[in-house]
């Protein structure tokens, strides 16, 4: 019976007693999850300037040279890995070649050139690689070897490929190689010539992504 009485006290001094070694002990800090990062955003306006090198095939003249411009454009982020786009750009050029005794063409100059391309990119955040293509013209002009000059605008074609990078919220850079086949056109030299040309350029450009913050781009 006595046993019975001192378990019974004891029972009831551990329950008294039970809620202040509780507080006493040190308590747990909430565990928070860190918030996933932002994925850059594409989609938007944006403008630049590019300069570059071309060089290409003009009936027996290899004609090679520099040319600058801008472009402008629009993308659109229509999953987090792949953007689709459209370009438009336009370059000064002085893409020539001369061979004193050359026929049926003796000079070829560019001195003008532009396209309107569609653009498909895959993004991993702020890199994106792409694939482009539409339609091209280019200003040229030939001279025989008498000195009859003539020129005309070639209509034709590009496609190729780029890497652009976002190194700031609002910037971005590339790197991009185009084909273009601007077809044949007829020169009116002293004997009339059919002159096909064909350019391969590779360009550097810097673009200016258009809405800031409210684009919530990181």
């Amino acid at each position: 019976m006595k046993r019975l009485f001192l378990s019974g006290i004891a029972l009831a001094m551990l329950a008294v007693s039970a809620p202040a070694i509780a507080a006493d002990m040190p308590s747990r800090s909430p565990v928070y999850k860190a918030a996933p990062l932002p994925i850059f955003n594409w989609t938007g306006f944006y403008a630049g300037v590019h300069a570059g090198y071309g060089w290409g095939d003009s009936e027996n003249l290899s004609p090679n040279g520099w040319f600058g411009g801008g472009q402008v454009g629009y993308n659109w982020q229509f999953t987090p890995s792949w953007v689709f786009g459209l370009e438009a750009d336009l370059s000064g050029a002085d893409i020539s070649d001369s061979n004193s005794a050359g026929v049926p063409i003796a000079s070829s100059k560019a001195n003008a050139f532009g396209t309107a391309r569609a653009r498909l990119g895959y993004t991993v955040d702020r890199v994106m690689v792409y694939g482009t293509g539409g339609f091209a013209w280019a200003h040229n002009r030939v001279a025989d070897l008498a000195g009859v000059r003539d020129d005309t605008t070639h209509f034709g074609w590009t496609a190729g490929g780029g890497l652009e990078y976002a190194f700031a919220p609002n910037w971005s850079a590339k790197l991009e190689y185009l084909y273009a086949d601007y077809g044949s056109e007829n020169y009116n030299l002293t004997v009339p010539t059919n002159v096909d040309l064909k350019t391969s350029t590779v360009k550097f450009g810097v673009n200016y992504l258009f809405g800031g913050p409210a684009y919530a781009r990181y």
